[in-house]
């Protein structure tokens, strides 16, 4: 094993420097180097104004205003500056960074619906949903199918052939399977055995027609051609006219929901 060569540390450059060569390697640190009385690094004697200058100069971090020395100023603005920008893991968008962990908890608790098991998951879980999800269904078969979102309207609409309410998104069904004839023969029967004459039900919105009047008009004058052609204010759809009264009512609630 090789004995080691003896070292001395150097007063000037604080360098160990071997036994043999100190005494030239000291006389010569004493004449050409210094140290730095902000940092204790040597440096050339006659460049030490020029490297306090560069280095300890004070500056301003020109995002947060904080005042520091030139040399930490890089460091600062990448690690350290509350204002420096940094980017949300969820949406992407660049902020400050004093203002990300407020806005993280905020964005990571949006929804976004599975297309696997149709459930609506937070941004901050779909990774473990995402292992947990596959592992449910590798070993059973393909998912079920996305459900839809429920459907969150209240509102309601009179039917145009017998006046009763029924929910937006159940009255297209209902006009379709609606006849007003068998309803007004019903009415009528009822009305004859009470009274001797027809007097039609009554909705809590609308009145309807008497029978008689709509035996004396007839099914459609009240409407307007059956087989006549008109568009929708709203979406410029060309239905027949019987069908466009109840369309305008359920487009322009569909407008005002959006």
């Amino acid at each position: 094993m090789e004995n080691k060569e003896a070292t001395r540390k150097c007063g000037t450059c604080h360098k160990q420097v071997a036994e043999a060569n100190f005494a030239l390697h000291e006389t010569h640190c004493r004449r050409f180097l210094c140290l730095c009385p902000d940092c204790d690094e040597s440096v050339p004697r006659d460049q030490l104004d020029q490297h306090r200058d560069e280095q300890h100069t004070q500056v301003r971090c020109s995002k947060c205003h904080q005042r520091m020395e030139r040399c930490r100023l890089t460091d600062h603005e990448d690690d350290e500056c509350v204002e420096r920008l940094q980017c949300c893991q969820f949406c992407k968008l660049e902020m400050p960074w004093k203002q990300l962990d407020e806005h993280t908890e905020v964005c990571g608790s949006r929804t976004e619906l599975c297309v696997d098991c149709g459930r609506y998951v937070t941004l901050r879980d779909q990774l473990k949903h995402g292992s947990t999800c596959s592992t449910a269904y590798s070993s059973s078969g393909p998912p079920p199918a996305a459900r839809a979102p429920p459907n969150k309207s209240t509102e309601t609409v009179s039917c145009s052939r017998c006046t009763e309410l029924f929910p937006l998104e159940d009255i297209e069904q209902h006009e379709l399977e609606c006849s007003p004839v068998s309803r007004w023969n019903l009415d009528d029967s009822d009305s004859e055995d009470e009274g001797g004459f027809s007097v039609p039900q009554l909705s809590s919105t609308h009145n309807a027609p008497s029978l008689s009047d709509h035996l004396s008009r007839g099914p459609w004058n009240d409407r307007g051609d059956p087989d006549e052609i008109s568009t929708c204010p709203h979406c410029h759809l060309a239905l027949p006219l019987f069908t466009l009264r109840w369309h305008k009512v359920k487009c322009q609630i569909h407008i005002s929901l959006k």
